[in-house]
């Protein structure tokens, strides 16, 4: 936000009289570049496609006018522009070429702006050290006499880098400097901007006392400028932040005046949070018909701007309120309702990792597919040869009885030629025996492969045949019931009925995937796709997944709450790891039982560990606990059906990500399941990260 309300301040810093001087160039020439030059910067913010448009008209009538000044301008936006339009390479191929003019013209101002600009891309690209560098070389050309929004624009992106990279002492000393040594020299827009971003820092570290005075100077700061939007975000956070606080009438206070403001500017992305926040205010305070209008208003606006990460919040949340509400009333019609959004929240979240993965199959697909046709290639050529090789020793042959023919009376020339015919034969036949030995290695090697997916389909087809079967079976008896009781009006067991319809339905959705997940490992078509991973964020997910899992068996579900620990990983392997090992947890933990959720960080490894209350597991069966055996196979304790393949796709993708997975355990002393995965470390590991990522509010805010 900073860097977009505060560009065009600096994009016609340094135009000044001297231009409308220059020999050639016309005054009202400049003077109408100059204001198509703010056209364009708005329109950056509002139409990339006119923007782009305008701009390169603009970059026309420039050169036409051989106008320097605003040619570099123009490419100054240009590169901002097509970054945001997604034409990142073009982008930086633009203000790299306007950074080698301005430096061999020797335009310090302009260079600066250059680079304020790449700094402000490569951090949005998560490429920290390049934008440090870029912010530092700027820093490095100021002098006394330059303007403060120079100034003011490097001291506060080196404040967000350092933010975004966690180092938050270090990013609130740029802002202190900022703050101490220029502040009166700031507009009030510049001083929101700061205190902004202070708060921002605090609110990561959940300091709320002093994230709420930064935040309230801000809004007092935003008052005095004509600036809608600002006033609309700074409310918003405010609201935002009493909620966490749990000052549910002022959170609902701000919200509302953020919900109005944005109605007026008409930005739906920003309503449809507003709503999505207020529900979540609603059912913090038990109102489940209040938080179902607004969770329903958000939901309709997260259709109608097809906005895929806003729905999958909206049925988590519709889930979670249905769901209080029919726990606390005990209504069947609130619990199918919460079953309802559960169901559409699994079939989105499916689908949306379908389309993330989608790209990173089909590469796989292409790779096995040029592997193929590269080792069919390499088959054919040696046939050819081992024909080329027959065809000659045909030929020779054929010499060799024309020599005998019609040299007989040259036996001395004859014995030379068989002794050198026959040496070179046998150079030939050994050639071919290493190549049908090689042949026969590779045959060799394919009937193993064949063998081992021979194998793996007979298991498959095995417990598919009996654990999956019979989980059907229930449900096609359950749906039977249903129907029979409705006939005979017995409506008060109807709820029984569903509890084991869902039951049955968990078993099934948690049998096939733990199904697909051990056949594709054992297909070899599985492939981790490596990045950095907040373990903070994929054990909540998986805690606020299972939470309402262990409530149905009174079980305490515990997460400790400490500093968050990134790791190199599989983001979706290790999803599946934790939830395997919760439900495990949970399967084999009886009543008033508690699990705890721990991670921690070593020296270059983590170490997750999720530890139980249960039953245990006996020294027998622990050899043989990650295999797919069914002799280790044991009902839970309320008799849960089990197929014990879980444990076996965990030790799978443990091994994938380069990982240990350990297990302490005896008998009726519960259970302790450690996961060790490789600590992130930037100087090593280059990580391809998203551009967005989700945060976790209760309910799903974003």
């Amino acid at each position: 936000m900073p860097k977009q309300c505060f560009l065009s301040l600096l994009l016609f810093l340094g135009l000044t009289d001297t231009y409308a001087q220059v020999p050639g160039i016309k005054q009202a020439d400049t003077t109408e570049i100059n204001h198509l030059l703010q056209q364009l910067d708005e329109l950056t913010n509002r139409n990339l496609d006119s923007a782009l448009l305008l701009g390169q008209e603009i970059f026309q009538k420039a050169t036409t006018i051989d106008y320097q000044q605003g040619i570099w301008e123009t490419q100054l936006i240009q590169g901002k522009a097509y970054y945001q339009a997604g034409k990142k390479d073009t982008a930086y191929t633009i203000l790299n070429q306007l950074l080698g003019q301005t430096q061999q013209q020797v335009n310090r101002i302009a260079e600066i702006e250059t680079h304020i600009q790449l700094a402000s891309n490569f951090q949005d690209d998560y490429n920290f050290k390049l934008a440090i560098e870029h912010l530092i070389a700027a820093q490095k050309l100021l002098t006394s006499t330059d303007a403060i929004d120079l100034r003011f624009s490097i001291l506060n992106n080196l404040g967000m880098v350092h933010r975004k990279m966690k180092n938050y002492d270090v990013a609130l000393s740029y802002f202190s400097q900022l703050e101490e040594n220029y502040f009166f020299q700031l507009t009030p827009l510049q001083r929101f901007s700061l205190f902004m971003n202070q708060g921002n820092v605090y609110a990561v570290q959940r300091k709320y006392d002093k994230t709420e005075a930064l935040y309230s100077k801000a809004y007092q700061e935003i008052k005095k400028a004509d600036h809608p939007a600002n006033l609309a975000s700074i409310t918003y956070n405010l609201g935002a932040l009493y909620y966490r606080q749990k000052r549910y009438q002022q959170a609902e206070d701000y919200i509302n005046q953020s919900l109005e403001a944005y109605m007026t500017i008409g930005d739906q992305t920003q309503i449809e949070r507003c709503y999505r926040v207020l529900g979540a205010i609603q059912v913090d305070q038990d109102q489940y018909s209040k938080a179902e209008v607004y969770f329903l208003k958000a939901l309709e606006i997260a259709k109608a701007i097809d906005h895929k990460k806003s729905i999958l919040g909206n049925y988590k949340n519709l889930y979670l309120n249905y769901w209080g509400r029919g726990y606390e009333t005990q209504s069947v019609e609130d619990l199918d309702k919460a079953l309802n959004y559960m169901d559409l929240f699994r079939q989105l979240n499916d689908t949306i990792y379908q389309l993330e993965t989608t790209e990173k199959i089909l590469e796989l697909e292409k790779q096995y597919e040029t592997e193929k046709k590269n080792t069919q290639i390499t088959l054919l050529e040696q046939d050819n040869q081992l024909k080329e090789d027959e065809l000659y020793i045909q030929r020779a042959q054929r010499n060799y009885l024309f020599i005998v023919i019609f040299l007989v009376s040259g036996i001395l020339a004859i014995f030379i030629y068989f002794y050198y015919y026959y040496r070179k034969v046998n150079r030939l036949l050994q050639v071919q025996g290493k190549r049908i030995l090689k042949q026969n290695n590779q045959i060799s090697d394919q009937n193993e492969k064949l063998q081992k997916s021979i194998d793996t389909q007979n298991k498959l087809f095995g417990i598919i045949a009996h654990d999956l079967r019979s989980p059907l079976v229930s449900i096609a008896n359950v749906a039977k019931l249903i129907g029979f009781y409705l006939e005979d009006k017995r409506y008060d067991d109807l709820e029984t009925v569903a509890q084991m319809m869902e039951q049955k339905n968990d078993q099934v959705l948690e049998l096939t995937d733990n199904l697909l997940n051990w056949a594709k490992s054992q297909s070899e078509g599985l492939s981790p796709f490596f990045e950095k991973v907040s373990l903070q964020e994929i054990v909540e997910e998986c805690f606020d997944l299972y939470l309402p899992i262990a409530q149905t068996k009174a079980i305490r579900l515990v997460c400790e709450d400490v500093e968050d620990v990134q790791v190199w990983a599989d983001r979706n392997m290790l999803r599946t790891i934790c939830r395997n090992l919760i439900n495990n947890a949970v399967k084999f933990t009886p009543k008033e039982g508690t699990i705890r959720l721990s991670y921690c960080s070593g020296d270059r490894v983590a170490e997750l560990c999720i530890q139980d209350s249960g039953i245990g597991i006996p020294p027998e069966k622990l050899p043989i606990l990650f295999q797919v055996d069914r002799a280790k196979i044991t009902p839970g304790t309320e008799g849960e059906k089990s197929s014990g393949l879980g444990l076996t796709v965990c030790k799978e993708f443990t091994i994938a990500l380069n990982g240990e997975i350990k297990v302490q355990s005896s008998p009726g002393n519960g259970s302790r399941f450690c996961l060790t995965l490789t600590l992130f470390n930037p100087e090593i590991h280059h990580p391809k990260l998203k551009s967005s990522r989700k945060v976790r509010v209760k309910p799903a805010v974003n």
